[in-house]
């Protein structure tokens, strides 16, 4: 816990950390926000799941153009004009009586003018703090997001039963203007900035090191998402449970982060991180009682933050610094097709399998993490 004490000490970077994670976490509210609410005014459940794959698809197609306007631009701007766009967005969602084609329309939008707040501060940190506190730094923001994915839908969920379905998404618009303010004005951005990036759009895909950590995070993010679906399929006679079971999940994230935060990974630390989580999601797979089932599913969220925060720390030090903020746009485009393809393969295979369907598919995605490392450590032996 000592170097989580001497990041604390470092002027700004608690401001930085907290309102970048308080400006992102309408992330967590706006799925299953739009979900509800589109569903509630228009009756159709294929509508709502088209808006929110809507998101999905801005997200992933703009995010890496908008983190690299970070370096052109500035952050300040950028941040401000997206987040700007992002809550009229979001605020034109909770009306009711718009044509069903809108509704996509209008989360395409939201998707992407979604702040890149989270490639902007994963290509700062660098910048903010000693060589050695880097992966500290990024363990500690991987660990502390899983709160949105904990918070986000119990928010959601609770203020669209009690107040309106509304209530969330104007919530989110809230958030969204505020953290974004809250962070655009922080003293620890004067003077800061980002390098233009000179090379081609794209041309960042050409280094191996983040196409290692895109096909990583998104197999991992594949199998928790079929890890959630599985879940739910297991337990769908009680659905306050499985919610439960899957933030007891992303609670071993949490604490994965910060007790493994201070050590350096390499691709052999990053591939038994790897290991456990397969491991542990294959035991949930066979766990029929819950006594079995809640511990598989903490442990096998040990090893994501750690995991993650490895890959960002690996893809940091790899790249140029004016790279950087577009090739962790890529790596967020990557986790995102990772929750489409997981979500959409349990899904399919729940419905003609059951939850061992989805149980079995978030295994073999999780099996398929732990390849990736051990392919690019044969490589290197090679050479």
């Amino acid at each position: 816990m000592k170097v989580y004490l001497e990041l604390a000490r470092i002027p700004g970077l608690l401001r930085i950390t907290a309102s970048q994670l308080f400006a992102r976490f309408p992330l967590g509210i706006l799925s299953l926000a739009i979900l509800l609410h589109v569903q509630r005014v228009s009756g159709s459940y294929a509508l709502a799941g088209l808006a929110v794959g809507s998101v999905s698809a801005g997200e992933a197609l703009a995010v890496p153009l908008t983190s690299r306007l970070l370096g052109r631009w500035g952050i300040r701007p950028t941040t401000a004009a997206s987040c700007v766009v992002c809550t009229g967005a979001i605020a034109a969602i909770s009306m009711a009586g718009l044509q069903p084609a809108a509704y996509v329309v209008v989360g395409f939008v939201t998707g992407a003018s979604i702040p890149p707040i989270m490639p902007a501060v994963r290509a700062l940190y660098p910048q903010f703090v000693a060589e050695h506190h880097v992966r500290a730094l990024f363990s500690l923001d991987t660990a502390s997001q899983e709160l949105i994915w904990i918070g986000g839908p119990v928010v959601a969920t609770v203020l669209s039963t009690t107040v309106s379905t509304a209530a969330p998404l104007l919530l989110a618009a809230a958030v969204t203007f505020g953290g974004g303010l809250w962070f655009v004005s922080s003293p620890r951005l004067t003077g800061v900035r980002l390098e233009r990036g000179a090379s081609r759009f794209g041309r960042v895909l050409a280094n191996r090191t983040v196409l290692l950590a895109m096909a990583i995070s998104l197999t991992m993010v594949a199998s928790f998402a079929a890890l959630e679906i599985a879940v739910v399929a297991h337990l769908r006679s009680d659905g306050a449970l499985a919610g439960l079971a899957i933030a007891v999940s992303a609670l071993g994230s949490l604490v994965g982060g910060v007790m493994f935060g201070s050590r350096t990974l390499g691709l052999a630390g990053l591939t038994a991180a790897l290991t456990g989580i397969a491991g542990f999601t294959a035991l949930s797979a066979v766990a029929q009682d819950l006594r079995l089932l809640l511990p598989a599913l903490f442990c096998s969220g040990l090893g994501f933050a750690p995991a993650l925060a490895t890959v960002y720390a690996m893809v940091s030090q790899a790249l140029r610094e004016q790279d950087a903020p577009e090739a962790f746009g890529w790596l967020n485009t990557g986790s995102l097709v990772g929750g489409a393809c997981g979500t959409a393969l349990a899904g399919g295979l729940s419905d003609g399998f059951g939850a061992q369907g989805a149980f079995c598919a978030a295994t073999v995605l999780a099996l398929a993490g732990v390849v990736v490392p051990l392919v690019a450590a044969l490589r290197q032996t090679r050479r």
